[in-house]
């Protein structure tokens, strides 16, 4: 299932078509995008392509809620996730059903990313061991890691995990949505798995910037907003070791150092990171209400 807001038609259509020879179905979930985006459905037959139109943009974890719901309802057998932006490799569905064939216990499993932005393939995977945060490389291709958590973009989950863990926490809006339901089914004995043969172009952020010598994703301030305040109500909620918590705290304490201090629009981003983790104090969710422009 995809889930778009916004996109771009072309990249959004090249998506579709790199998807439809490794899927059954697209179940395409739109978050009130212009109406000259729907154009795209005409282009493959219903049965291929099932778009679900939203009268507003009701966050991702909502709009993957649709999605998920349409799929298991017709008898889908895994559901992956997809962000509109995404271009996964042909061969990126089959990598990732042979890691989950591969481990009986296995959540989901995802895949390693690459940013034609910097021109390098990259690794989201991470495990928590023995009081630090491994990086977990790919110099092996055919490696398989077990992870804490993954991107949900390029995320293929099992029907009956998704009816025994659970949907997406809806009211995280964005942000941390997928890592709350990584840590959800780990609480329930299930593991998460990184295939390092699975190969999907994907972006984080709006631009890479450098900062220190060193590439970072640069997202809009209000992206911010929900990263601090889903990051209170996750350590608030989840079940998770405290040193784990310790770690997931300090690195987005990191994080909000580099923005505050470092970064153009550094006020803007205090003032987001700040206010996030005072309404994630004070247990608020949904979406931010922002001032209007005059």
């Amino acid at each position: 299932m995809v889930v778009s807001y916004g996109s771009d038609p072309e990249r959004l259509a090249a998506q579709f078509e790199r998807l439809l020879p490794q899927v059954a179905t697209i179940v395409w979930v739109d978050n009130a995008s212009p109406a000259s985006l729907r154009q795209l459905q005409s282009r493959w037959p219903a049965q291929r392509l099932q778009a679900i139109w939203l009268d507003g943009n009701l966050g991702i974890g909502a709009a993957q809620n649709k999605g998920i719901a349409w799929a298991l309802e017709h008898g889908a057998s895994h559901v992956l996730l997809m962000d509109d932006d995404s271009l996964p490799a042909p061969d990126m569905v089959r990598r990732l059903l042979e890691a989950l064939d591969a481990h009986p216990q296995a959540a989901a499993a995802g895949p390693r990313h690459f940013d034609p932005r910097r021109g390098v393939a990259r690794t989201p995977f991470r495990r928590f061991q023995r009081g630090r945060l491994r990086t977990l490389e790919c110099s092996d291709a055919q490696r398989v890691w077990e992870v804490d958590d993954l991107i949900a973009s390029g995320c293929l989950i099992p029907a009956p995990v998704l009816r025994t863990v659970g949907l997406m926490r809806e009211d995280f809006f964005i942000d941390w949505v997928d890592i709350e339901w990584c840590l959800r089914a780990r609480a329930l004995g299930y593991r998460v798995f990184g295939s390092c043969a699975a190969l999907l172009e994907h972006t984080l952020g709006d631009k890479v910037i450098r900062v220190l010598g060193k590439e970072i994703s640069l997202h809009a301030p209000w992206r911010h907003y929900y990263q601090a305040r889903n990051l209170v109500l996750v350590l608030r909620s989840c079940r998770v070791g405290r040193m784990a918590k310790i770690h997931m705290a300090l690195r987005q304490l990191k994080r909000f150092l580099v923005f505050s201090t470092l970064v153009p629009g550094r006020l803007a981003y205090f003032r987001m990171w700040v206010k996030g983790g005072v309404h994630g104090w004070q247990g608020r969710t949904g979406p931010l209400v922002l001032p209007a422009r005059d």
